[in-house]
């Protein structure tokens, strides 16, 4: 059997060389997070509501602004990133999670009924446009 041995530094070449392109991942994610939950929905405007709310299937409408205020991205100490709502940036809101998991009884949201959740970041991860402008971003790396 033959094993393949690698440089001595191969793992820090590595992400020496990965490391730019992680970062504009998370960069283009949150700059993505941001513009998706800065904008009201398409649904029904309720009293009291500054905007309209978002329908099913769309990203949460802006409201208070809170999610939006909590939205960063940090590196974490093996190189990777991180990017969502973080308490470092600013208080996480309870809707933060009850948007994207309305199901448990001790939810603060209820989101139970026939127009469903939210969800936000299940949703960016599967979005195609958030994949496109990703890969753009990567290609001007190159």
């Amino acid at each position: 059997m033959t094993r393949l041995k690698l440089h001595p530094d191969a793992r820090e070449r590595l992400r020496r060389y990965l490391q730019p392109a992680l970062e504009v991942v998370a960069d283009t994610t949150l700059v993505f997070l941001r513009e998706k939950l800065n904008q009201p929905g398409s649904g029904v405007h309720h009293p009291g509501l500054p905007n309209p709310s978002s329908n099913p299937g769309e990203y949460p409408a802006k409201q208070s602004g809170a999610l939006l205020a909590c939205l960063g991205k940090e590196q974490l100490a093996d190189g990777s990133w991180v990017v969502g709502a973080l308490n470092s940036v600013a208080a996480v809101p309870v809707e933060a999670w009850a948007l994207e998991f309305p199901e448990p009884p001790t939810s603060p949201v209820n989101r139970t009924t026939p127009y469903g959740a939210r969800p936000w970041l299940s949703k960016a991860h599967g979005d195609s446009e958030l994949h496109a402008r990703i890969r753009a971003a990567l290609n001007t790396l190159q």
